[in-house]
């Protein structure tokens, strides 16, 4: 198969050779077949005559057989002769031979001949059993089936000697060449035609291959991946393998386009992002390099300088997260039970500065212990709560809450503990961060988690966020074996981010370094 790959040799040509092949070797088989049959058939026709015949001359020449016969060198009268003449015809012969296998009567249609007696005949006499032999005439004209029957003296088991009956080869195998000839020919036809056919009928059945060909070679040649494959579905069933190749390959067509899109788009919103501080710091540099300006604007220009270099670093960090993610070169999680309600808790410590005065408050069921990475797991809470404080406006509410999947749903006692004791049924934990600020608009809600995506694109660079902490808390959470979603009721109406963990069981070690089990897609 390879050669013929290098050998240029097309599908369709294979295919076709292959279905000749096979045909071919079909056609020879199922001939061989027939011919043997018949020969067979023919072979057993002639034997059955030969019988008939043998026996019919045998009941002809009994009564007077021992008259004939006796004594042995004696040749027979005018009268066997008449009789054997009886029993002759074209291609047919009969002739008498005594108890020693000598020839005492010969074929009246064989002028001056007679037929062979070969060993078989005189086999058969001695063990008085009808043989049958072919052999050639004299003159070498044909060859001839050749039976030879013992005759018993009348009333008496004794062998005085045998009828030997012969019929011509000639249109047996004049029948045989002719069928040889005509199975030669049709199954060459047939042949012809089929591989005709064949070719034909592999051209419309590829036809969707090559129109998937060309339309990869075209995006190839352009770049164009809005190219589609026309796909119609089947009326009957649900398609062949060739609509679920093409069906497959605009799937894959479209995922390429959304992959290179998401790609171009992430390079423009990099350099957008990274452009802003470094033409920052590079402004501020400018302005340090001033004799004559005042101590207070110099340092105002170097906190501003090191806040925007914290903030590109912040940058780089997330984007390289976020690109091993992707590559499925994710660093190795710290698996440790960790209390969300603590963890929770020293996040909303350490933001309620940051929230000036916007409420933040933290209600956290007890018990809530997962099993992760305590340092991710706090950068996941602190993205969501950083993110509502930064699109809640002063005098706005940001409610943090840590409780039981079960109580969510309000299961009741019997129903929770018979989900306890489901194995691979681990209860989970939500973690649900709301907030009553600007919300998320319907057309926003399903992009939030794509890198660089903000709902509010004239105020969120202002508030000094990098466009990627809901993706990195995506990441965080599928990486833990759990998922985050968002909700809104529309714009000005507020947003919620629940995130869903599994709860650690109480045969989880303490600490153990677990890596994620499979990439996690992110921001997709």
């Amino acid at each position: 198969m390879k050669r013929m790959l290098r050998l240029g040799v097309s599908l369709r040509t294979r295919l076709t050779l292959w279905y000749g092949a096979l045909l071919a070797i079909t056609l020879l088989a199922f001939s061989g077949l027939v011919y043997f049959t018949l020969q067979q058939s023919l072979a057993s026709s002639m034997d059955d005559r030969l019988t008939f015949r043998a026996d019919q001359l045998r009941r002809e020449i009994g009564p007077s057989i021992g008259n004939l016969l006796q004594p042995e060198d004696v040749a027979p009268g005018v009268q066997l002769q008449s009789t054997l003449a009886d029993f002759v015809g074209t291609g047919v012969y009969v002739q008498l031979l005594n108890q020693k296998a000598a020839v005492i009567a010969t074929p009246p249609n064989l002028v001056g001949e007679q037929l062979p007696v070969p060993a078989t005949s005189r086999q058969a006499i001695a063990e008085d059993r009808p043989i049958f032999d072919t052999v050639a005439i004299p003159d070498g004209s044909a060859r001839v089936r050749l039976l030879t029957e013992p005759l018993h003296l009348q009333g008496t088991d004794e062998v005085i000697g045998a009828v030997q009956v012969a019929e011509s080869l000639s249109t047996l195998e004049n029948t045989m060449s002719a069928e040889a000839r005509l199975m030669a020919t049709a199954g060459a036809a047939a042949l012809l035609l089929a591989v005709v056919v064949g070719w034909l009928m592999t051209r419309a059945a590829l036809s969707p291959v090559f129109r998937i060909t060309d339309t990869a070679r075209h995006i190839a040649a352009t770049g164009d991946y809005r190219q589609r494959l026309h796909v119609t579905k089947p009326r009957l069933g649900h398609g062949d393998e060739l609509f679920f190749l093409a069906a497959t390959f605009n799937d894959m067509i479209a995922r390429l386009e959304h992959m290179l899109e998401s790609q171009r788009r992430l390079l423009a919103d990099t350099s957008h992002e990274l452009r802003n501080p470094i033409t920052i710091i590079r402004g501020n540099l400018a302005l340090l390099r001033r004799d004559n300006l005042p101590e207070a604007s110099r340092r105002e220009a170097v906190v501003e300088a090191e806040e925007e270099a914290a903030r590109m670093g912040r940058l780089v960090g997330d984007l390289l997260l976020l690109a091993r993610a992707d590559a499925g070169d994710v660093p190795s999680l710290q698996r440790e039970r960790v209390d969300l309600g603590d963890l929770a808790n020293d996040v909303v410590e350490q933001l309620r500065g940051l929230a000036e005065t916007r409420n933040l408050s933290l209600d956290a069921a007890p018990g809530c212990v997962v099993l992760g990475d305590r340092d991710r797991l706090k950068q996941l809470i602190t993205n969501l709560v950083e993110n509502a404080i930064r699109y809640t406006p002063a005098g706005g509410r940001i409610d943090v809450s840590i409780e039981r999947e079960a109580s969510v749903q309000q299961q009741s006692a019997t129903a929770r503990s018979r989900n306890a004791r489901k194995p691979g049924n681990p209860s989970m934990a939500n973690l649900i961060v709301s907030d009553t600020g600007i919300g998320i608009s319907p057309t926003d809600l399903p992009h939030v988690f794509e890198r660089f995506y903000r709902a509010d694109k004239a105020r969120s660079r202002a508030h000094g966020g990098t466009g990627l902490g809901l993706s990195i808390a995506q990441y965080v959470a599928q990486a833990h074996g759990g998922s985050i979603r968002a909700s809104s009721a529309g714009t000005n109406r507020g947003s919620t981010f629940t995130v869903r963990l599994p709860l650690a069981g109480r045969a989880d070690p303490t600490r153990a370094v677990v890596p994620p089990a499979a990439p996690v897609a992110i921001g997709r």
